[in-house]
């Protein structure tokens, strides 16, 4: 079974993505709780946010 994080990333994987599409992808229903998994692999380096689209994608 894929862990959130994963399940992120894979919805990346095809392009970036505003955070309800993330949600929808990636089968999140929290808002909050993505957007907090979303900054934690941002700090990590794993994905990245572009602020002038408003997208995260993978870094």
């Amino acid at each position: 079974m894929p862990t959130d994080r994963e399940n992120i990333l894979m919805a990346l994987r095809e392009k970036p993505l505003k955070i309800y599409d993330v949600m929808k992808r990636a089968n999140v229903a929290n808002e909050e709780a993505c957007q907090s998994l979303l900054l934690k692999m941002r700090d990590e380096g794993s994905v990245k946010f572009d602020i002038h689209k408003g997208r995260w994608l993978i870094a």
